[in-house]
C-alpha cells in the first residue's frame, strides 16, 4: 500500500491507495503426471467451485485467479501455471494466498508429485514467481491493469451502493431537479435504519477512481518515453556510441576517422533491417482452422459469467533478433497503455480487467493471459478493429502469426486469420476464479462514478451527470438539453396559429416581480413539443433582470449590447434607427418611462384558448403593467408534411405579400437537423443557445452570478470544461461563479410597420418606367410588377428563389414547388444576374457570395446567422392603421449576429462593392438610394427608393433556460 492525498469539498484527507500485483507462478513437473493434474484442476472448476470460491471470497483480495497445465510438445517438462491479479504487494499476496487455499494448492502439488521439502508454501510460490519487464535482464513481458487502484472490497461495496440507489431512484417521483433527487437519496441513506449498512459511504475515505479520468496528454509523455526507451532497450547502443566516440578520438590522433565507426553501425542496422523485412515477407501464416475438439474444450469453460478467461501459449520465432523485437513490441504496448490510453483502457478498448504477456524463462514459449468482458469473439473483434498494432507488435514474433509489415503493420488486422490463430494458441483454463462474476469493467467504472458523485456532486450539472450513471451516459457537450431550452429555439410555433405579444413594465418591488415569475414558471414552454395546444415564452430585458433583483455586478456579465439596450442612442444610430426610426419616435421600449422590462409571447391553437390564456396571465400580473399589447396575425393551419408524420408548419406571408421565414439556419441537435443529412445551413448549437460549442468548437462566454447567490446550487459552474471526461467527480466544480446563461438565448424584437401602399405605388412606377427597356431579360415570363419586387427581395412572392427560378416563380411551373433554400450565391450566381448583390436576402445572408464556392466563406457567413421567429400583425390593431411585422430573432451574440447583419450587410451602402445602396426593403430613413439590377447587357437601376418600413418599438431580451427561470424566481 502507499499513501496519497485527495481533495474533497475543500478538505484534505490522507487515504490509502490499492496496489495491484500480477503474480505468475510456473511450477515444473514431470509430464507423466499431466493427466492427474488436469483432472485435479478440473475438479476445482472453471468457473471455480465453492472449495476455491468460498475462501477467496472471504479473504477478498484476489480479483482473478487461474490454474492451468502447459504441456508443450517441445518442452522437456510440463508446468502448473498459477496466475492471479490481487490487491497488495507480491510477497503479501503469495503469503495470503498460501494461507487461504493451502489445501487446494497442496492437492495440486501432490498430483504433480512436486515436493516443497518443508519450505513454507508462500516461500515456495515466491521462488517460482516470475515478474516481467522489457529491459535486457528482465523476463520479457508486460502487464495491463484495467481497474487501477480498485480493491476487491471497494468494487463489491460500490456495486451494493449503486444497486440500492437504483432501487430508491425507481421509487422516487420524477423531478425537474437532478440535485433534489440526489439529495433525497443521500438523506434516505443517512436516515433510513434499513440502510445502515451503506453509511460507510459517508464515513470511509474516497480515493478517486483513476478509471474515470481522461487520457493523459501525450505531449507530456515525450520525455519519459525517451528515458524509458533508453533505460529499457537502447542503453547498449548508447554505450557503443560512447565507446565509438572515445575510439574516434584515439583514431583521429592516428590519422583515421571517427566516421568509419558511424558507417559500420549504419551498415549493421541497415543489413539487420533488410534481413528482418525479408523474413517478414517469407514468413507464412498458419491458416489451419483450430481443432473442433479443442474449441469444444475451450467453449465448455466460457460464458458462465460476465467475464471470460483466455490462456494462450505461442512458440517464438528463432534467433536473438526476435527476442529484441519482442521486447520492442512489449515496450510499445506498455507505453500505449501508460501514456496514450485513458486509465483502464488499452487504446479505445475498455473491456480488459487484467492481462499479461510473459516469455517463460527456460522455454521458447510466449504466454498470454487475459480476463475480459463478454464473449471470446467480441474480445478478438476489439483487437482487430481498434488495437491491432499493439497485438501485432508482440505476437508477430511468434510462429504462424498472420503476415506483418514492419513489426506493427497488418497482422492482427487480418481478422479471420487472427481468430483462427488465437484459437490454435489457446489452451484450457482448467481452474478460473473471479471475485465479481456479474460485473463488467464498464459497470465497475459506473459504480465508482456513482459512489464518487454520491458524495461530491454539488451542482445541478454534476447531479445530472450522476443520474446519467443509471442506464444512461453523460450528455455530450453539443447534445441539447431540450427540456431546459426555450421552445422558440425549435421553431416559431407557427402551428399555433393565434398569438399575442405583451410588453410589461415591472413594479419597483423585486419581491413582487419575482412572485409573478414564480407563478408563471410552470407555464413557460421549453423544448419541441408538437402536441401542445398553447405555449408561453417570456423574455427579460436588462431593466427587467434588475427589476427581479439581479445584482448590478451580475448584470455586467451579460453581453454589452444587452446591457445597453436597443434604445441606446449610439447603438440605434449604428443600426440605422435615425430620423423617423429613432428611439424617440417608438411606441414602446424607449427610455425609463416607456421601458420594456419583459415580453410575454402567448400562443394557442384557437382564438378562445388564446383569449383564456391572455386573461389569466393578465390577472396574474399583480401590479405589473402591460405597457403595450400587440395581437399578432392569425396563421392558417398547415398541410401534412409527407416527410414528417406531423403537421407541416405553414408559410407565413408578411404584409408586402412575400412568404417569410424561408431561409433559416438549422441548429444541430434539433429535430429538423436530425431530418437533414447535409445542408449549407447547419450550424452548431452554440451559435444560438448559450452554453454549447459554436461553429469553431469553442464555448462562448456566458452570464453568471456569484456562487453565494445560488445557495440551492441550482446553476452549473462557470468555466468547467464541458469536453472533460465524464462522469468524473474527483475534481469538484468551481465554487466561484454560477452559469445563469446556460440553455438561454437572446431575443431581438423590433416592431416594423410596413407602408404597403407606398411599396405598391413604387413598384407600379418602376414597372412603368422599365416597360420596353431593352435590358429586360427576353425570356422573362413574369410581369414586371412581380419581377421588380422579386429583384428587391431576392425571391418571388411564393418564396421560390431567383437563383433557381430566374424568369418566373417556381410555382408557376410546378404548383407544389416549395420555397427553396439549398443554393449558393457565389457558385450558382456569381455575377448577381439572377439575385442582385443588393437584394434583401443576399444582404441578410450572403452565404459564400464574397468568395464563390468557398466553404470557409460560407462558414464565416454562418457565424452571423439569426434565427427568425417573428409574426406579422394586421392594420386594425395599431393607431396608424398600417400592418407590419413583429420581427423577432434569436441569437447567442446580439452584436456578432443581429447587429452585424443589420449594420454591416443590410445597412451598408457599399455592401458587395456597391455604392449608395441600402437594403431595398428595410431602407434607410431620410436618405435617397437606389438598387442596381445587373443584366447580361448592362445594369438597370431602381432609383428613388423609399423608406417602406418604420421602426415602432424595439428591445433586447434574454430568454432564460428552465433552471435559470427557477433561480430568478427565487
Amino acid at each position: 500500500m502507499f499513501w496519497g492525498q485527495h481533495m474533497s469539498n475543500g478538505h484534505t484527507r490522507v487515504e490509502a491507495t490499492t496496489i495491484h500485483s500480477f503474480v505468475t507462478v510456473a511450477i515444473p513437473f514431470d509430464k507423466k503426471f499431466v493427466k492427474e493434474v488436469e483432472l485435479c484442476l478440473d475438479g476445482i472448476g472453471n468457473p471455480a467451485s465453492p472449495k476455491l470460491a468460498i475462501p477467496l471470497d472471504r479473504e477478498s483480495f484476489v480479483h482473478f485467479l487461474s490454474m492451468s497445465v502447459f504441456n508443450g510438445d517441445d518442452a522437456p517438462q510440463a508446468f502448473v501455471i498459477l496466475e492471479l491479479s490481487a490487491d497488495g504487494p507480491v510477497e503479501s499476496v503469495l503469503n495470503r494466498l498460501a494461507r487461504a487455499i493451502a489445501p487446494i494448492l497442496t492437492e495440486v502439488l501432490d498430483k504433480a508429485h512436486v515436493s516443497i521439502r518443508g519450505m513454507p508454501l508462500g516461500d515456495f510460490l515466491r521462488r517460482h514467481h516470475h515478474g516481467v519487464g522489457q529491459g535486457w535482464f528482465s523476463t520479457p513481458g508486460v502487464n495491463f491493469d484495467g481497474s487501477p487502484e480498485m480493491s476487491v472490497p471497494r468494487i463489491v461495496k460500490e456495486a451494493q451502493l449503486a444497486r440500492i440507489a437504483s432501487d430508491i431512484l425507481e421509487a422516487y417521483p420524477p423531478s425537474t431537479s437532478a440535485l433534489a433527487t440526489l439529495n433525497f437519496i443521500r438523506s434516505k441513506v443517512k436516515t433510513d435504519p434499513s440502510l445502515e449498512k451503506l453509511r460507510w459511504v459517508f464515513e470511509e475515505p474516497l480515493p478517486p477512481a483513476p478509471s474515470l479520468r481522461a487520457a493523459p496528454n501525450p505531449w507530456k509523455a515525450v520525455p519519459p518515453i525517451i528515458l524509458s526507451a533508453i533505460a529499457s532497450l537502447f542503453w547498449p547502443f548508447l554505450l557503443i556510441a560512447l565507446a565509438a566516440s572515445a575510439a574516434g578520438w584515439i583514431f583521429d590522433s592516428l590519422g583515421t576517422g571517427f566516421w568509419l565507426f558511424v558507417l559500420v553501425l549504419a551498415l549493421m542496422f541497415g543489413v539487420s533491417y533488410l534481413w528482418f523485412r525479408r523474413k517478414e515477407h517469407s514468413d507464412l501464416p498458419d491458416d489451419r482452422p483450430p481443432s473442433a475438439k479443442d474449441v469444444k474444450t475451450f467453449m465448455e469453460r466460457e460464458n458462465f459469467t460476465a467475464q471470460n478467461h483466455l490462456a494462450a501459449a505461442s512458440t517464438m520465432k528463432g534467433g536473438p533478433f526476435r527476442r529484441f523485437t519482442l521486447r520492442i513490441g512489449l515496450w510499445v504496448a506498455g507505453q500505449l497503455a501508460l501514456h496514450f490510453s485513458r486509465p483502464s483502457f488499452l487504446g479505445p478498448t475498455g473491456v480488459i480487467h487484467f492481462a499479461r504477456w510473459i516469455l517463460l524463462p527456460g522455454t521458447n514459449t510466449l504466454f498470454f493471459y487475459s480476463n475480459f468482458d463478454g464473449a471470446w469473439e467480441s474480445y478478438l473483434e476489439n483487437f482487430v478493429e481498434e488495437a491491432h498494432q499493439g497485438v501485432t507488435g508482440i505476437w508477430s514474433n511468434t510462429v504462424g502469426f498472420p503476415k506483418t509489415s514492419n513489426l506493427f503493420g497488418q497482422g492482427a488486422a487480418d481478422g479471420d486469420r487472427l481468430r483462427r490463430w488465437t484459437r490454435r494458441q489457446q489452451y484450457p483454463s482448467r481452474t478460473w476464479y473471479t471475485a465479481y462474476p456479474s460485473f463488467t469493467l464498464a459497470r465497475i467504472r459506473t459504480n465508482a462514478a456513482i459512489r464518487q458523485g454520491f458524495i461530491q456532486a454539488l451542482t445541478e450539472a454534476d447531479a445530472a451527470d450522476w443520474l446519467s450513471c443509471f442506464g444512461s451516459a453523460p450528455r455530450p457537450p453539443d447534445a441539447l438539453e431540450s427540456r431546459e431550452i426555450p421552445t422558440l429555439v425549435f421553431g416559431g410555433l407557427k402551428r399555433l396559429g393565434f398569438a399575442t405579444c405583451l410588453i410589461l413594465r415591472f413594479t419597483v418591488d423585486p419581491r413582487r416581480n419575482r412572485s409573478w415569475l414564480a407563478k408563471i414558471e410552470n407555464d413557460i414552454s421549453y423544448g419541441d413539443s408538437l402536441l401542445v395546444k398553447e405555449a408561453l415564452v417570456v423574455g427579460l430585458s436588462q431593466t427587467g433582470l434588475l427589476g427581479l433583483g439581479l445584482a448590478k455586478q451580475d448584470l455586467e456579465t451579460f453581453p454589452v449590447p444587452f446591457q445597453h439596450g436597443s434604445d441606446a442612442p449610439w447603438r440605434a444610430r449604428a443600426l440605422g434607427d435615425v430620423d423617423i426610426d429613432a428611439p424617440d419616435e417608438w411606441w414602446w421600449g424607449n427610455g425609463p418611462e416607456n421601458r420594456a422590462d419583459a415580453i410575454m409571447l402567448i400562443y394557442a391553437d384557437t382564438q378562445d384558448r388564446l383569449n383564456g390564456r391572455v386573461t389569466r396571465h393578465r390577472e396574474e400580473l399583480d401590479g405589473i403593467e402591460v405597457a403595450y399589447e400587440l395581437p399578432l396575425s392569425t396563421i392558417p393551419a398547415g398541410s401534412q408534411d409527407p416527410y414528417r408524420q406531423e403537421p407541416r408548419e405553414p408559410n407565413v406571408t408578411e404584409p408586402f405579400g412575400f412568404v417569410d421565414g424561408v431561409s433559416q439556419p438549422i441548429i444541430r441537435g434539433t429535430p429538423q437537423a436530425q431530418l437533414t443529412k447535409e445542408s449549407i445551413h447547419l450550424v452548431s448549437p452554440g451559435e444560438f443557445i448559450v452554453g454549447y460549442p459554436d461553429n469553431l468548437g469553442y464555448l462562448p462566454p456566458t452570464a453568471s452570478v456569484a456562487a453565494g447567490d445560488d445557495p440551492q446550487n441550482l446553476l452549473p459552474s462557470v468555466g468547467f470544461d464541458p469536453f472533460r471526461q465524464r462522469p468524473d467527480f474527483s475534481t469538484p466544480q468551481t465554487l466561484d461563479r454560477r452559469d445563469l446563461g446556460r440553455n438561454g438565448t437572446f431575443l431581438v424584437v423590433r416592431q416594423l410597420e410596413q407602408d404597403v401602399q407606398s411599396f405598391n405605388d413604387f413598384i407600379a412606377e418602376a414597372a412603368n418606367a422599365l416597360t420596353g427597356n431593352p435590358r429586360i431579360p427576353p425570356n422573362l415570363r413574369a410581369p414586371l410588377d412581380e419581377w421588380i419586387p422579386a429583384k428587391m427581395v431576392g425571391r418571388w412572392k411564393d418564396g421560390t428563389s431567383l437563383v433557381r427560378y430566374p424568369f418566373a416563380p417556381g410555382t408557376a411551373a410546378r404548383a407544389s414547388a416549395r420555397p427553396d433554400n439549398e443554393f449558393l450565391f457565389g457558385k450558382e450566381d456569381p455575377r448577381g444576374l439572377r439575385c442582385p448583390f443588393g437584394a434583401h436576402i443576399r444582404r441578410a445572408n450572403p452565404r459564400e457570395s464574397f468568395d464563390p464556392g468557398s466553404t470557409v466563406q460560407l462558414s464565416i457567413s454562418n457565424k452571423h446567422r439569426i434565427y427568425r421567429v417573428g409574426r406579422p400583425y394586421s392594420a386594425d390593431v395599431t393607431e396608424s392603421k398600417r400592418p407590419g411585422l413583429m420581427f423577432m430573432c434569436l441569437n447567442a451574440d446580439i452584436e456578432r449576429q443581429f447587429e452585424f447583419v443589420q449594420q454591416v450587410w443590410a445597412g451598408a451602402p457599399s455592401f458587395h462593392g456597391l455604392e449608395k445602396e441600402f437594403d431595398p426593403i428595410l431602407g434607410y430613413p431620410g436618405t435617397a438610394y437606389q438598387l442596381t439590377i445587373p443584366t447580361a447587357t448592362g445594369p438597370l437601376y431602381l432609383k428613388g427608393m423609399r423608406d417602406f418600413v418604420t421602426v415602432r418599438g424595439s428591445g433586447y431580451f434574454f430568454l432564460p433556460g428552465r433552471t435559470a427561470v427557477r433561480y430568478l424566481a427565487r
